[in-house]
């Protein structure tokens, strides 16, 4: 496996990923034997960290816009409904397609609660022999939430730096599933405010953006695009209400859902909106990530797997 690190000038968060990274012991375990080849099918999901939906066309966001206007979409999905809306059960969530009572991490950390029977669609890729990647600014995603030894390629950094080392396997590798974490935006709700009237939030939203442009732009400019079919998936894990977090607010819980990509329905998503209540068939949700993923690579979801979440903006939407 491949480890980059890019922590010349970043924060202590990436200089602790040195750290993991140069001891032997460190939980960032690599996936055995060679990378195998990518095959025609690719996948990039992209998380932007608290980014409340209504943020999205409050600022110049053309990366965005680019894929609302051709993909489907909502900028009000749900969040997962079982624990407070933080980032540990809320990437959990994302990632492996069922809600906290499942996986059973409630909060930021309780990391050794969490309950493997509900893989990551990177590990349900690595054990279908497709290869995998993943950019982290926020460290507990690849330590703890993600199964050891199944990213072939793990790079860690702050946003731009993960955005830029992702941006180089996007144009020139051959590895099918990859997963981007940009933090940011959260940073920038805590510092200010999450709300689509703080500037400081907006201005970080926008220069996220061009992250996801960039990282868009490098699919386009790959020598194979045209014998692939691409999927790209961005959303959030919460959004925000003041400087904080946690709650059930609608301002908190609306995150985006953009679905982008070869054989995808273009078109705003009906069932968008933020009700109390449980998931049903007709409820996005940040869930719908993983099935989704799953359905695109050729592996739909089966009902042994237990997802909450639902296949999301693509024609076949049951196995």
């Amino acid at each position: 496996m491949s480890r980059h690190t890019a922590a010349t000038g970043a924060g202590p968060l990436a200089l602790l990923a040195v750290l993991l990274l140069a001891t032997t012991g460190c939980d960032l375990s690599e996936a055995p034997g060679p990378t195998p080849p990518g095959n025609d099918l690719k996948v990039l999901v992209i998380g932007l960290d608290g980014l409340r939906g209504d943020a999205v066309p409050a600022t110049d966001t053309p990366g965005l816009d680019a894929l609302m206007e051709q993909g489907a979409w909502t900028l009000s999905a749900s969040t997962q409904l079982q624990a407070p809306t933080v980032s540990g059960p809320g990437w959990t969530s994302i990632l492996t397609g069922v809600d906290a009572d499942k996986h059973l991490i409630v909060s930021n950390g309780g990391y050794d609660d969490i309950d493997r029977a509900f893989p990551t669609f990177l590990g349900r890729a690595h054990e279908l022999g497709l290869p995998t990647a993943t950019a982290i600014h926020w460290l507990p995603i690849q330590v703890n939430i993600i199964e050891d030894e199944v990213v072939d390629d793990v790079m860690i950094g702050t946003d731009a730096q993960v955005a830029d080392l992702m941006s180089d396997v996007l144009e020139t590798g051959d590895l099918d599933v990859h997963f981007v974490h940009l933090d940011d935006i959260d940073g920038a709700g805590h510092s200010d405010a999450f709300s689509p009237e703080s500037a400081s939030y907006l201005e970080t939203v926008r220069i996220t953006d061009g992250y996801v442009a960039q990282l868009t732009d490098a699919i386009a400019a790959r020598d194979s695009r045209s014998d692939e079919q691409w999927l790209v998936v961005v959303t959030s894990d919460h959004g925000g209400l003041g400087s904080s977090h946690g709650g059930t607010e609608p301002e908190i819980r609306a995150v985006p859902l953009i679905i982008w990509g070869d054989g995808v329905v273009a078109g705003e998503f009906s069932g968008g909106g933020v009700v109390p209540g449980e998931l049903d068939s007709g409820f996005v949700s940040h869930l719908d990530v993983h099935p989704t993923v799953m359905q695109h690579l050729g592996f739909p979801p089966e009902a042994g797997w237990n997802l909450d979440g639902e296949v999301r903006g693509l024609a076949v939407t049951s196995p």
